[in-house]
């Protein structure tokens, strides 16, 4: 007697395509890309049929589990769930394999079986809402139709993981709105430049398959420091650069990057006000973004799977890609909460290990941004430590390098500085002389274009190499990192000697 196979969900005169189904699950035997495809793309929902729901989710369980996908262990995974017999057993199995197709047809019939759920969920919502029109009073028409328009909008938008977008493509609409494998052996570096003399002296750049920390409080400069990363690697190294950017569009990290290239205000980049030189060097500052080979992809909701596909993906094109940047590390999921028992915690665990699998699987080197906690602000002393890494010490002990961002006027006379509002009688002479100092320090860097702040990079964890701080310029209006200019330099000194004296 047959086993009996478990109900469908809905109604039978929906539209599926088994065979599509059929032929994207037997392609999670091919290879471990395939299958990170198929989870990465395709929820246990997409499939029509109860066994493909349930082969689906065997799939996802083996992957979560690091077991090698193949007919064997797929079927003790069955058998060990007691669904071996309602799938149709191991012959249906063998049937799935047979279906299989080549890697490069693997997208359309994914998108086969992605496009049949959405058109089944629109098929449903709209007999949904007939029936209650049919069967219940109507009391507010308007009320009816906004909730009607939110439940159709919410059927359609099936979720969908956007493709990179070419940071050339991006730049192309930036100025239109606005109308209207790498080499590493010169500059003294074992690795991809950071584009900064004196951070590489003590990382000698970013390591092949090492995961870097940058980590700030809110506003320091954080993801704009990760962006000149990319674009130093993309310009002076011309090496393909990832950015996952699950919080700014593409369109506002294009923009940060040209203002970045052409030291014009962003603002003035934002409303079109700008005089004719810098105009000019914002038709340059395009041309120049457009050449880069980065490549954004700012799915807002985007999970770790994706991350680790997508990179597959882009590195199956460019098989020099040369980093990868996440910004930032607080807004990635395993796409799992609500599903089980772990806490965020565990859950920014698995993240960070799973980005050190990518750096290692790929060869190149992962850059996390990451979020400092509330602890900073409650300690005399504002400058980070690794303990206040958020989230989960998992970070501190699973990343290679970690870069403890810190800017003095970010607290200088806030709330944030108990100290910052104190009369200068209440002070001791120690304290006046250092705020003698800071106040001349201020006065250096008032005198600089673009807004600029001093900002410390301390490199606190350097798995394979030195730690300690060094000192660059960020110009906030510009987005731009710099290194200290040697006359800055000697004005420093200058002020040190009159200590001294």
């Amino acid at each position: 007697m047959p086993a009996q196979q478990p109900k469908k969900r809905v109604a039978k005169d929906l539209p599926y395509n088994a065979d599509a189904e059929r032929a994207v699950l037997g392609s999670a035997f091919l290879t471990k890309d395939a299958l990170y495809s198929i989870l990465s793309e395709l929820d246990e929902s997409d499939f029509f049929e109860g066994r493909h729901q349930i082969i689906y989710r065997c799939l996802a369980s083996l992957q979560k589990k690091n077991i090698a996908v193949d007919v064997l262990t797929v079927t003790e995974e069955l058998m060990n769930i007691k669904e071996l017999e309602n799938i149709g057993g191991v012959e249906y199995l063998k049937e799935c394999s047979d279906s299989m197709v080549a890697l490069s047809a693997l997208k359309y019939y994914i998108n086969i079986v992605k496009d049949q759920s959405v058109l089944r969920n629109l098929l449903i919502t709209l007999r949904d809402i007939d029936g209650e029109y049919k069967t219940k009073e109507i009391e507010d028409v308007d009320n009816f139709v906004q909730v009607a328009e939110q439940r159709l909008k919410d059927a359609t938008e099936k979720r969908r993981v956007s493709t990179f977008k070419a940071a050339g493509d991006v730049a192309k609409a930036v100025e239109l709105s606005m109308a209207t494998q790498q080499k590493y052996e010169d500059e003294n570096v074992t690795g991809l430049t950071t584009g900064f003399d004196n951070l590489n002296k003590i990382t000698q750049g970013f390591q092949r398959q090492e995961i870097t920390i940058v980590a700030a409080r809110p506003s320091v400069g954080k993801t704009a420091l990760a962006l000149n990363f990319a674009y130093n690697a993309a310009t002076r190294k011309h090496v393909p650069v990832a950015i996952f950017s699950l919080e700014m569009s593409s369109e506002l990290l294009v923009k940060r990057l040209i203002a970045m290239a052409s030291n014009v205000d962003l603002k003035k980049i934002n409303t079109g006000v700008m005089s004719g030189q810098e105009r000019m060097n914002i038709a340059a500052a395009v041309r120049e973004v457009a050449n880069a080979p980065i490549f954004i992809d700012d799915s807002p909701g985007i999970r770790l799977m994706d991350i680790i596909a997508k990179s597959r993906q882009l590195q199956a094109k460019h098989p020099d890609l040369g980093l990868i940047i996440v910004d930032y590390l607080g807004l990635v999921t395993t796409g799992t909460s609500g599903k089980g028992s772990d806490s965020r915690q565990e859950e920014v665990r698995k993240i960070s290990l799973a980005l050190k699998g990518l750096a290692r699987d790929l060869n190149v080197p992962v850059v996390c941004v990451s979020q400092l906690s509330r602890d900073v602000e409650k300690r005399d002393s504002k400058k980070p430590m690794m303990s206040d890494l958020r989230d989960s010490g998992s970070i501190e002990q699973d990343a290679d390098v970690i870069m403890l961002l810190y800017r003095e006027d970010y607290y200088r006379n806030s709330k944030k500085n108990p100290d910052g509002n104190k009369k200068i009688g209440s002070l001791s002479d120690a304290q006046k002389n250092e705020l003698s100092r800071e106040a001349r320090e201020r006065q250096l860097v008032e005198q600089m274009p673009g807004n600029a702040s001093y900002v410390e990079v301390n490199v606190a964890k350097n798995r394979n190499g030195q730690t300690g701080p060094v000192g660059l310029f960020f110009y906030k209006s510009f987005g731009r990192f710099d290194l200290p200019s040697a006359e800055w330099e000697e004005q420093m000194r200058n002020l040190t000697a009159k200590d001294l004296d």
